[in-house]
């Protein structure tokens, strides 16, 4: 039996040329937008292209999320407005001295929900009643 292709990933033929993902690509384009305005054409482009190497290096032979991973580990995930982080996470380790201690209720009650834990944990989601 042979496979069909699936259509439904058009983004794979991009992963597979450059290893990046589309929300890469997003990325160096940003970056090179911003490097425009700030300096010129030339500085833009080429700040670009380094940081697509940049990233395709930092990225060569890691799963997916390895990125988000490392953000996550050295504690930059703290400083994201809370719409464009991921809900449902455990607050990141900080950059200080590691001797932060999480304390989780076996049976939680409504004053857990008050906590800073669980209001990182939810973002902007509400607990139903």
């Amino acid at each position: 039996m042979n496979p069909k292709p699936c259509y439904r990933h058009l983004d794979r033929p991009i992963v597979a040329l450059w290893g990046l993902e589309p929300a890469d690509l997003f990325a160096i384009f940003g970056c090179a937008v911003v490097l425009m305005i700030v300096g010129n054409i030339a500085i833009g482009l080429l700040g670009g292209v380094l940081v697509g190497l940049g990233l395709k290096a930092l990225k060569a032979g890691k799963p997916r999320g390895y990125v988000f991973s490392l953000f996550y580990r050295s504690g930059f995930l703290r400083f994201v407005p809370t719409p464009l982080r991921p809900p449902w996470l455990v607050i990141p380790p900080g950059f200080g001295p590691r001797d932060r201690v999480l304390r989780f209720s076996p049976a939680p009650g409504p004053e857990d929900n008050d906590t800073p834990e669980a209001r990182y944990y939810r973002g902007q989601k509400e607990v139903l009643r």
